[in-house]
């Protein structure tokens, strides 16, 4: 679906929608999700989020937006787009109108039993883990030797998280 479209095909309850962003649910072979740690002179510093960020009027569809904000922030291509798992519209601190469609993403790894390798813009995020289903529930996991709090930037982006997982569960990916 074309950018300026879903910007202007809206429902009458929902408010005249400004921005466009998309999320990217990465999980390894090994059900592990990827959270990417925002930098701390970035807006909610420090927290953690799973990558994506705005569509551009220049990306050709959404799905363009998204494969362009997972390479941006993590370096991953991403081979295809498996499931739309949420749809959600919030405001930002300036008022803007948003809405945020978040995709389960496959990516190009090394083998099927590696995972895939990350590099991250330091400007965006200063550090990468992968985390469980329980761990993303819990709010702490092991990064290195290291046991880390994930503060997700907002609610709404742990609730996300565990749709993700649980749609996974619902097709047979454990």
């Amino acid at each position: 679906m074309q950018i300026d479209a879903l910007l202007k095909d809206r429902q009458p309850h929902v408010p005249l929608l400004k921005h466009l962003a998309t999320g990217a649910l990465v999980f390894s072979q090994d059900d592990h999700i990827l959270l990417l740690q925002r930098a701390p002179d970035d807006s909610m510093p420090l927290k953690w989020e799973i990558p994506g960020g705005a569509c551009d009027l220049e990306d050709e569809t959404v799905l363009h937006g998204l494969a362009r904000e997972l390479w941006e922030e993590s370096g991953l291509l991403m081979t295809r787009a498996i499931e739309l798992v949420a749809r959600d519209v919030f405001l930002t601190r300036r008022g803007n109108t948003v809405e945020k469609m978040t995709f389960e993403a496959e990516v190009q790894a090394p083998s099927s039993s590696e995972r895939p390798v990350v590099t991250l813009d330091p400007q965006e995020h200063v550090q990468f883990l992968w985390a469980t289903e329980e761990e993303c529930r819990l709010g702490k996991a092991k990064l290195g030797e290291e046991e880390v709090d994930i503060n997700f930037t907002t609610k709404d982006q742990r609730r996300v998280i565990l749709t993700g997982f649980k749609h996974r569960k619902e097709r047979g990916r454990q």
